[in-house]
């Protein structure tokens, strides 16, 4: 455990559900959770690596896939990253896409060896690709168990409840400024019951 002093270094690995598309930037649920903290005299710097597009196998804006923003974000000094990814990787055949996970975890683990690292799975399973978005899950699910790394379910834990959810924008997928406020207090829930068990 660090000295309460040393700011906890969090990395935010993921697509447009973290870079605030449909909102803006600065309501993304990084930048929230960050004033967050900050008011709550926690210190914390949070790294958002997120880009539009991206997944594990999946290219997103600059080319960046999870692996690419893992390599260019974490290292010695990282105390957390979560990884939270939606439905980019449909259609991913499955076995790599489960290989690309525990990639990404392994890389996590040799960069930053005491990180806790958290795989947050698609936020809704709403739209035509359903199956898709189980087929994500299901593989994100058994990479992370495999790994023994917490792995966090949003469809199964019905963080939003239905396609007209006050949490979603316009077009359903993307969080609104509600839905980036709602994101922002669920990360910081993960974030607090880990302090709770580290401390305890």
């Amino acid at each position: 455990m660090h000295g309460s002093t040393a700011p906890e270094r969090i990395v935010i690995i993921g697509d447009s559900l973290s870079t605030g598309y449909g909102t803006s930037p600065e309501e993304a649920w990084p930048r929230l959770l960050r004033h967050e903290l900050h008011a709550a005299s926690v210190p914390a710097k949070i790294t958002n690596e997120a880009q539009n597009g991206a997944g594990y196998l999946t290219l997103g804006d600059e080319d960046a896939t999870f692996a690419s923003q893992i390599s260019e974000s974490v290292n010695a000094s990282t105390d957390v990253v979560v990884l939270f990814g939606s439905d980019n990787d449909a259609g991913q055949d499955p076995e790599e896409l489960r290989a690309a996970l525990t990639d990404a975890l392994g890389e996590i683990s040799t960069r930053a060896p005491h990180a806790r690292q958290i795989v947050i799975g698609p936020l809704t399973g709403f739209d035509a690709l359903e199956s898709d978005v189980t087929i994500i899950r299901d593989q994100e699910q058994a990479a992370a168990r495999d790994a023994g790394v917490e792995f966090v379910d949003p469809v199964a834990e019905q963080w939003v409840a239905g396609p007209d959810s006050p949490l979603l924008g316009p077009d359903g997928e993307h969080p609104s400024s509600e839905g980036q406020q709602f994101l922002a207090g669920k990360i910081r829930t993960l974030l607090d019951q880990h302090q709770a068990s580290s401390l305890g």
